[in-house]
């Protein structure tokens, strides 16, 4: 089999190895149809820029090597076993993996295979949706228009049948959401009641606390590795009893804990992508020969124009 290492902080290769022993029998080989890059995490990963008192929070299933380099390293795949059943899994960029069954969730519906990965960043969203615990005359708006932030916003839609105001920078992005039915806001005057929070930069999490309303609540969803972020909480910080309030996707959200488990929020997951508009949000979808060149520009923050990137085996 052949899977994607970062052997230093400025280069990705693909190394051909064989697959883990599997003496036991207990494993089922899937063969990789689609992996997914998710830019912000593994731009950190295959820079160097994890902190160290992270590393062991940061382990993904089936990783090698270590984030001092090298490191094989990736979580979103979708793929088949030899008998055409189709499954979600934890492991990184790899053409034929070795999973335990527990570690397979099978896709039973009609999900096209290349939305499969989809499902691990999916989850990511639903959590944030649980943990806003938002009301249905609230405002809200959601800060970057990404990955995370277009499945949030169609997640948002189809889920709870809550438009959400896009705040982006960009001029491509925020065409994109215009093109998919959002309202653009350029975030001048307006205030919301619920701000979620994808750039992973201090100043977009600065405007998303200079524009809430009072009692507002921001869902930070940006992993910022080891940047350090300053923030202005002066002024109508405190006046107004705003909340940042930390969202993730390792632990279920204690608002749903009771009657929600791993295994239903993918299933939740994989009902969810069937819905309109999630198919125009996935805009790359590559070779896997070009996926060390696109972790190349990745890592210069020089990615082209898109929203979700895939690689394809």
């Amino acid at each position: 089999m052949k899977a994607l290492w970062h052997t230093d902080m400025n280069t990705t290769e693909w190394r051909h190895q064989p697959l883990s022993d599997d003496a036991s029998g207990r494993y089922i080989d899937v063969k990789t149809s689609h992996s997914m890059i998710s830019t912000g995490t593994e731009r950190l990963v295959a820079s160097g820029a994890v902190p160290p008192s992270m590393y062991d929070k940061m382990i993904v299933p089936y990783m090698e090597g270590n984030f001092d380099f090298p490191i094989k390293y990736g979580y979103a795949c979708g793929g088949h076993s030899e008998d055409g059943k189709l499954y979600h899994y934890m492991h990184p960029h790899q053409d034929i993996c070795r999973v335990r069954p527990d570690a397979l969730f099978r896709v039973e519906n009609d999900l096209p295979a290349f939305k499969i990965p989809l499902i691990s960043n999916m989850e990511t969203a639903l959590n944030a949706i649980w943990d806003a615990e938002c009301q249905a005359e609230q405002t809200i708006a959601i800060c970057g228009f990404g990955n995370i932030g277009g499945l949030l916003a169609n997640t948002l839609r189809h889920y709870m049948d809550k438009e959400a105001t896009i705040i982006e920078k960009d001029n491509w992005r925020s065409q994109k959401a215009e093109s998919m039915g959002w309202k653009v806001d350029d975030n001048s005057d307006t205030n919301f009641d619920i701000i979620f929070h994808t750039t992973a930069t201090e100043m977009g999490l600065q405007s998303c606390i200079d524009h809430l309303n009072p009692e507002g609540k921001i869902i930070e969803l940006s992993w910022y590795g080891t940047k350090k972020v300053q923030l202005t909480l002066g002024a109508d910080f405190h006046y107004k009893r705003l909340t940042i309030k930390s969202s993730q996707v390792g632990q279920i959200s204690p608002a749903v804990r009771e009657h929600m488990d791993y295994t239903k929020r993918k299933a939740l997951a994989a009902e969810l992508l069937q819905k309109p508009g999630f198919d125009e949000l996935v805009t790359n979808i590559i070779s896997w020969k070009e996926a060390p060149l696109i972790f190349n520009d990745l890592r210069k923050k020089q990615l082209p124009n898109g929203l979700i990137w895939l690689i394809e085996y």
